[in-house]
C-alpha cells in the first residue's frame, strides 16, 4: 500500500509523504499516520477495501460532529478511485493525538478518571441521539425515508437472514445459528412490537475502540469511525457499549440511568447484535468467529 499512499498524498498535497506509520484498521480498511512538510504536518489517511465508504464516512462524520460533545476529526479530502486513478478510495482527516480507550483495563484508572470518561462517552452519545429527523428513518441525505423504524429495518434484517443462509451453504454457519436467524425473523413483529416514534441519529459503531482519551488517560477527547450512521432506533447503538472494555467503564448502565430503556430493549439488543455482527463478516468477506457468533445466537434464542 506504500505506493498508493504516496500517490494519494501527492494528489492531495502536491508533495511526497514523510514518515508513514500504520495505525491499524478493521474489516473495511487500513489506517495510516502520514507526516507532511507543510501544514497540517500530520494527517490520518484511511484506505478503503470497498468502494463508496470514504465519501460515506465523510458525510457521517460531518453530521455527527454537528451534534457531538466530543471532538470528531476534521475531514480534509475524499479521493474516490473512479476520479483519481488510485486503486482504492482514500480519506484524509485530522490527526487527533491520544490513547485508544478500548486498549486497556479501565480498572487501571483512578475511579474519578474512569467515572469522568464514562460520563463523557455517554453524554456524547446522548448528544447524537437527541438529533431527530422529522422526515423519518433511513440513510443520511437519502431524500427517501420510512415513517416507522420497523418498515425501514425489517427488509434490512431479512437481507441479513439471506446472507446467513449463503454463509451456511458454504459451511461458515452452523445449523443452530441459521435456525435462530429463521426463528427470529419470523418473530420480528413480536420482538419489535413497541412503537419507535422518532428517527434519531446514531453513530452505528459506538464502542470504546472508537473513543480517544488524552495521553494522561484522564478524559475522553474524541470519537472516530462511524459506520452504520443513519436515522434509526437510538437503541441500535447500545449493544456496542458493552463491546471491547465498555463494561469496565459501566457505559450501558450509565446510559440507562440517563435515558430510560424500552421494555423490549434486551430482546432488540440481542437481535441487533447477532444480525449486525454476522452481516459484518459476510460483507467484509472475512473469516467468521464461530465461537462468538454461537454465543450471540444463544443469547437471542433465550428471547424467542
Amino acid at each position: 500500500m506504500q505506493d498508493t499512499i504516496r500517490k494519494a498524498v501527492m494528489q492531495c498535497y502536491g508533495t511526497s509523504p514523510g514518515e508513514i506509520r500504520g495505525l491499524g484498521g478493521g474489516f473495511y480498511g487500513r489506517v495510516f499516520l502520514v507526516s507532511l512538510e507543510t501544514e497540517p504536518y500530520y494527517v490520518v489517511l484511511k484506505l478503503y477495501l470497498f468502494p463508496g465508504l470514504a465519501a460515506r464516512e465523510a458525510r457521517q462524520t460531518g453530521l455527527l460532529a454537528e451534534h457531538a460533545l466530543l471532538k470528531m476529526p476534521r475531514i480534509y479530502r475524499v479521493l474516490e478511485k473512479e476520479q483519481t486513478g488510485l486503486p482504492m478510495d482514500a480519506l484524509f482527516m485530522e490527526y487527533i493525538e491520544g490513547v485508544n480507550a478500548g486498549n486497556f483495563d479501565p480498572a487501571e484508572l483512578p475511579t474519578e478518571a474512569r467515572d469522568s470518561i464514562c460520563e463523557s462517552i455517554v453524554d456524547n452519545l446522548i448528544g447524537y441521539h437527541r438529533a431527530v429527523n422529522p422526515e423519518g428513518f433511513g440513510i443520511l441525505s437519502s431524500g427517501t425515508y420510512c415513517p416507522t423504524w420497523q418498515e425501514y429495518y425489517c427488509p434490512i434484517a431479512r437481507g441479513i437472514v439471506d446472507k446467513a443462509g449463503r454463509m451456511w451453504e458454504k459451511g461458515q454457519l452452523s445449523d443452530r445459528v441459521l435456525s435462530v436467524f429463521r426463528q427470529s425473523i419470523e418473530r420480528f413483529d413480536h420482538i419489535f412490537d413497541r412503537p419507535i416514534t422518532e428517527a434519531r441519529l446514531i453513530h452505528g459503531d459506538y464502542n470504546t475502540w472508537n473513543v480517544m482519551l488524552d495521553r494522561g488517560r484522564s478524559r475522553a477527547v474524541a470519537v472516530i469511525d462511524p459506520f452504520h450512521c443513519c436515522w434509526a432506533d437510538s437503541e441500535f447503538d447500545l449493544y456496542q457499549l458493552d463491546n471491547a472494555n465498555g463494561k469496565g467503564y459501566g457505559l450501558l448502565e450509565r446510559y440507562g440511568e440517563k435515558m430510560p430503556l424500552s421494555d423490549n430493549f434486551e430482546a432488540k439488543r440481542r437481535f441487533y447484535e447477532l444480525y449486525t455482527e454476522v452481516a459484518h463478516y459476510h460483507d467484509a468477506q472475512v473469516e467468521l468467529n464461530q465461537e462468538a457468533v454461537e454465543k450471540l445466537a444463544e443469547c437471542l434464542a433465550d428471547f424467542l
